[in-house]
């Protein structure tokens, strides 16, 4: 019988290592080594003893058989290597490295960010509310965390499964991300498609942690568009962007509180359709005068009143619009003006040459005014026209009486030094010296009006010392001489100490009283750039939000944290119809032929 099944006896061998496998398999995906798992393992190793037990009984020599020995070495082998790379898996999950072999080290963190995480000093947990967490934020947290594991922690969350939570930070739409830093928490962004960067990030944390935020106060009650709502008219884009930076948003209504905030780092005036009110104007001169920032977005055909206060500044609004037939946007005609040149300005010295959309915008004229440093930011072309019949459109055409030619100027930024004194009441102490010599004025002439009369009597006092002045000055110099120069020697060194000490007192005087603050102004001719409708349009947003930084920026503060992402280079060939044809006939005849003309020779050859 064991004969007659013995050329099946070789079958155990696969049946004894199906088993085994299948059981540490379903061991280790359910966890759970018990009972199915246990059961399949030792049936495994029971067939394969059996299997071990039929060649050594039936088989004598199979062990020194050459095919057992080049077998069993090939087992052997097999076994070595899958046990090296489950060692090195180990290995590398208890210590990871990783290694970016990208150009531009797209994932691989910015320094700066390397340099705030591990110098955090307290632990910072991000709270992601989804239910499916983008790849990219995962990978970019798990860099955070891998920076600092002791300090930085992410939390995903599921906002159906965790109420508590979504209830504790006040989640309002899926996606939101939030930071928490010890008591402190702050919204970071609303991840849509998008996911979240590491500037988001790296930003929001450097402000949580230093506890300063920017205020911004928008003007409303003059027909302002909408801050929240979320049609193509509102800002709420700008709003959102501005909130995503870390900054505090909120509306202003001067008539109710009467002066602006003090914890505003600026205030943005934007699209009013009516004046503001004359006590209005005067607490945005007095915050401008007190070293504040004021961002003014007006658009034609509107006046709100603040010709008296720009004037100041040394610019002016134009009540013409811009036209600009050379560059303007599609399906809104030459009155929506696109801008490609900047000025040299920190707030748009990265543009280059790409566009930005101002759809209907007003022309600013400035001026020289002393103190004020006035800087253009954005320029029409050369073709370009202020153009004052605004009824005659779309076919606009250039008046030489009325209108004014370009390149002409949408948007201006100023900086003015206002000098912030130690002691206030300074200017206050020197009235009073000067009415007591208006005083004494008054009682010199009171007194030369009683002596009028005796005029007689001031000549002959004012003789009398002119003649002895005279007869004392023909002996000084003849009998004298020694003594001169021992006066001008002692005249010498007391001027000298007066040169001497003068300086050193006019140096000290200055530096505890004169302090100086900077105060800053930004205007712009059209406030429909920054609406919905064109925010993301090219680099509207850019725009807008680098000039709410620069006004905002505090240059005693110190460098601010930048993080620009890191970008793909594109590595598309871009090539030509008659290359394309040209590669392509290479690809599919030109090298076939030859590769059949080289076969064909060698086939002769040999033949």
């Amino acid at each position: 019988m064991v004969n007659r099944f013995k050329k099946y006896w070789h079958l155990l061998l696969w049946l004894g290592l199906f088993l085994s496998v299948a059981g540490l398999t379903s061991g280790a995906v359910s966890g759970s080594w018990t009972p199915v798992p246990a059961v399949l393992i030792v049936a495994g190793v029971i067939i394969l003893g059996i299997w071990l037990i039929y060649l050594e009984m039936f088989q004598q020599g199979f062990w020194r058989r050459r095919s057992t020995e080049a077998g069993t070495n090939a087992l052997f082998a097999t076994a070595a290597v899958v046990l090296i790379l489950a060692l090195l898996n180990v290995v590398a999950v208890r210590a990871s490295v990783r290694i970016d072999l990208t150009e531009t080290q797209r994932f691989t963190l910015a320094p700066q960010t390397q340099t705030l995480i591990r110098n955090l000093e307290e632990p910072v947990t991000v709270w992601v509310f989804t239910s499916q967490p983008n790849e990219r934020t995962v990978d970019l947290l798990g860099n955070y965390r891998r920076l600092a594991p002791d300090r930085f922690n992410y939390e995903l969350v599921n906002p159906q499964e965790s109420p508590g939570l979504v209830q504790r930070f006040n989640v309002t739409s899926v996606g939101d991300v939030f930071l928490e830093l010890g008591e402190q928490r702050q919204y970071v962004a609303t991840l849509d498609l998008e996911p979240l960067t590491e500037a988001q990030l790296t930003r929001s944390i450097a402000q949580l942690q230093g506890g300063d935020r920017l205020m911004v106060y928008m003007l409303q009650g003059h027909g302002e568009p909408a801050m929240l709502d979320g049609g193509e008219d509102s800002v709420s884009r700008a709003v959102r962007a501005l909130e995503e930076s870390a900054a505090v948003v909120n509306s202003l209504n001067l008539i109710e509180r009467g002066t602006v905030p003090e914890d505003a780092n600026l205030v943005a005036i934007v699209g009013p359709t009516s004046r503001l009110f004359e006590p209005e104007v005067e607490a945005l001169e007095t915050y401008l005068d007190a070293g504040g920032s004021l961002l003014v977005l007006v658009d034609p055909n509107t006046d709100p009143g603040l010709d008296g206060l720009l004037e100041d500044w040394g610019i002016r609004l134009d009540e013409r619009i811009a036209i600009d037939p050379e560059r303007w946007v599609q399906g809104f005609g030459p009155a929506a003006p696109l801008v490609l040149d900047y000025g040299t300005h920190p707030i748009t010295e990265e543009f280059g040459r790409n566009y930005t959309i101002f759809p209907v915008a007003r022309p600013i004229e400035y001026e020289t005014v002393d103190g004020v440093d006035v800087t253009p930011l954005l320029f029409t072309s050369d073709a370009s026209w202020a153009e004052a019949d605004i009824d005659e459109g779309p076919d606009w055409e250039f008046n030489p009486e009325r209108d004014r030619p370009g390149p002409l100027v949408l948007g201006v930024a100023a900086r003015r030094e206002i000098p912030l004194t130690a002691d206030s009441p300074e200017p206050e102490v020197t009235d009073p010296p000067e009415a007591t010599q208006e005083g004494e004025a008054v009682d010199n002439e009171a007194v030369e009006e009683t002596l009028e009369p005796d005029e007689t009597l001031e000549p002959e006092e004012i003789e009398e010392p002119e003649e002895i002045e005279e007869t004392l000055e023909p002996e000084e110099p003849e009998d004298i001489e020694e003594p001169e120069e021992i006066e001008v020697e002692e005249l010498d060194l007391t001027q000298a100490d007066e040169v001497e000490e003068t300086p050193e007192a006019e140096q000290e005087e200055p530096e505890p009283d004169v302090e100086t603050r900077e105060a800053r102004l930004v205007v712009i001719g059209d406030s429909d750039f920054m609406t919905n409708a064109f925010f993301d349009g090219q680099l509207n947003s850019d725009f807008f939000l680098n000039s709410v930084s620069w006004l905002a920026e505090d240059d005693e503060s110190g460098e601010t944290l930048t993080i620009r992402p890191r970008e793909v280079v594109d590595r598309n060939i871009m090539m030509t119809p008659r290359i394309a044809r040209l590669l392509s006939w290479t690809a599919l005849v030109t090298f076939p032929v030859i590769g059949f003309a080289t076969s064909a020779v060698l086939w002769w050859t040999r033949r």
